[in-house]
């Protein structure tokens, strides 16, 4: 098989030719990076408490924030945005998995609505949601943050031994993910239930195992560069911390923190949008290898 011209030229058009695709996806990212970003730095800042041994001013700065006035608002709206989270990015990974399989047969001269596209599957999402909440362990993300929850419950010694654990699990969950890569697909457009399509993934990874693998990392690589700048963002809240810290004139420190944010802000958009582009992307590139396989699949069984 002819790599770039059977899966990355086709899956590029998608991003030169419609963006439409890429705005509308814009928003689960968004949600995405701000979800990720709080979590990595309650983790990150957690971690520093219970190695620094700051446990106690920790837990006096928690009771002074249930005091405040608005505790309350700050957690209604930090459920209603979890529950966006959870539910919204599932119904759009469907939407765009059938999008790209739609734009694909149509052509790019053909005219789609992409908001019909999301109502008519909106209801469709539950494999879609089962499977994530099933599989989601496996990210590196994930993986990252069970790691960080593990090494401030442990004692220095066993640390390196945690370490090693990880770097084990995360081994293997790279493993799993390039079994697992066609899963999505066979549940959306193959209509199979998780683990029929899990074994359908498996069974189309194995017969073309090379291809998987450099596809794989190819988009591993790919993703690499936005986490790279993920963590990057991660360093506006330390440096709007430091500058409280540091900066005792009321004016200049004003200004220092809106100006920190309002950076954070637009590189938050940036990443967001980033990523949106990317996720298109990377999901085009494994429909059209899943497409190409699958219809070499058939024929093999049609022989």
């Amino acid at each position: 098989m002819d790599f770039k011209k059977n899966i990355i030229l086709p899956s590029w058009k998608i991003i030169a030719l419609d963006s439409k695709v890429k705005k509308l996806y814009f928003l689960p990212w968004i949600l995405s990076i701000i979800f990720l970003t709080v979590m990595l730095v309650y983790q990150t800042v957690y971690t520093y408490v219970v190695i620094a041994w700051r446990k106690n001013e920790a837990f006096h700065l928690i009771l002074r924030f249930f005091e405040k006035d608005y505790f309350i608002e700050i957690v209604i709206a930090a459920v209603i945005f979890l529950l966006l989270y959870i539910f919204l990015t599932p119904i759009f990974e469907w939407w765009l998995i059938k999008y790209i399989s739609r734009r694909d047969e149509e052509g790019y001269d053909t005219k789609i609505s992409s908001s019909d596209v999301l109502w008519v599957w909106l209801f469709k999402f539950l494999p879609i949601f089962e499977y994530d909440q099933m599989f989601s362990k496996f990210k590196f993300l994930s993986i990252l943050n069970f790691y960080l929850f593990s090494i401030r419950l442990l004692d220095w010694e066993y640390i390196k031994i945690t370490t090693y654990v990880y770097l084990i699990i995360f081994l293997f969950s790279m493993l799993f993910n390039i079994f697992f890569s066609y899963s999505k697909f066979e549940i959306v457009l193959g209509n199979k239930n998780v683990f029929a399509s899990i074994g359908s993934s498996a069974k189309i990874t194995i017969l073309n195992l090379k291809t998987t693998i450099k596809l794989y990392f190819m988009i591993f690589l790919l993703n690499f560069r936005v986490i790279f700048n993920f963590f990057i963002l991660l360093l506006f809240p330390f440096l709007i911390a430091l500058a409280i810290g540091l900066i005792s004139t009321q004016l200049v420190l004003w200004l220092t923190v809106i100006v920190l944010a309002i950076l954070f802000i637009a590189l938050i958009a940036f990443i967001s949008y980033l990523s949106a582009v990317l996720e298109v992307f990377t999901t085009s590139l494994w429909y059209h290898a899943w497409k190409h396989w699958k219809e070499k699949l058939k024929w093999i069984d049609e022989q």
